[in-house]
């Protein structure tokens, strides 16, 4: 488990992070390029499957929005900051910490609540069945 948590939870991790960056800085004006945004897109969706199999949540897909909500929230306040100068304090270092953090700790907290209600269910009808064995009859 250990292993798999190094290798494709911290390996697509860093995948994502890096196509994410690469596509920021591709669509930067002096137009460095790490990787063609034809490869950083498919890229950064593999590096968020490998963090789902890495973190042993495979097959919970709503938990891609954890993992995507950041680069899409902090690439986004990047491309305002740059068109209006007056968003830069956005990048203020206790600021850019919160609008880091915020955008994963609140999808996390909604797809773990959408994740509850759906166990929940599911678990609802064999609970009832076993809990009263004479519904069936």
């Amino acid at each position: 488990m250990a292993i798999r948590f190094i290798v494709f939870g911290i390996g697509g991790f860093a995948t994502v992070w890096i196509s994410w960056l690469s596509l920021i800085f591709a669509f930067d004006p002096p137009s460095k390029r790490w990787l063609s945004p034809y490869v950083a897109v498919p890229l950064s969706l593999v590096g968020a499957l490998m963090i789902l199999y890495g973190g042993g949540q495979w097959g919970r897909w709503a938990y891609l929005w954890v993992f995507v909500s950041v680069p899409m929230v902090v690439s986004s306040l990047a491309l305002l900051s740059k068109a209006y100068p007056a968003m830069d304090f956005t990048f203020d270092k206790p600021l850019a910490l919160v609008l880091f953090a915020s955008p994963m700790v609140v999808s996390y907290l909604l797809v773990q609540r959408y994740y509850r209600r759906q166990d929940a269910r599911r678990a609802g009808p064999m609970h009832n069945q076993f809990q009263n064995p004479e519904s069936v009859k």
